[in-house]
């Protein structure tokens, strides 16, 4: 009877070790996968993170170009405006101004406006 306790104590640790294997086996493989997972996961964030920089950056250089062109827009006034200034005749400019931009008129002067087209 002594053998068979033995070769029963025997598989029955062999089977406890297999078990353990088994778990062990389990356990790598989810770790695997679990990694793979986060290494996925990692790629796809790192995509959406470039794809919507990119995004930014041409939204950026839009701005860019319209701010140049607000640039040379107001240069090419600015210059007009030295030129003015540099030829004295800032009262006929003055003048202009005031009847074109803002509306003015001499006090003995009749305005008339063509409210047919509106």
């Amino acid at each position: 009877m002594a053998g068979r306790s033995k070769s029963r104590k025997r598989s029955a640790a062999a089977k406890k070790q297999a078990a353990r294997k088994e778990k062990s086996k389990d356990s790598k493989f989810l770790f695997k996968m679990l990694q793979r997972a986060a290494a996925v996961a990692a790629i796809i964030g790192c995509t959406v993170v470039v794809v919507s920089v990119q995004s930014e950056i041409a939204e950026k250089q839009n701005e860019l170009e319209e701010i140049q062109k607000q640039i040379s827009e107001y240069e090419a006034a600015n210059e007009d405006l030295i030129r003015i200034l540099d030829s004295g005749d800032t009262d006929q400019y003055m003048e202009k101004l005031a009847r074109e931009e803002y509306g003015y008129a001499y006090p003995d002067e009749y305005r008339f406006y063509d409210t047919s087209r509106n």
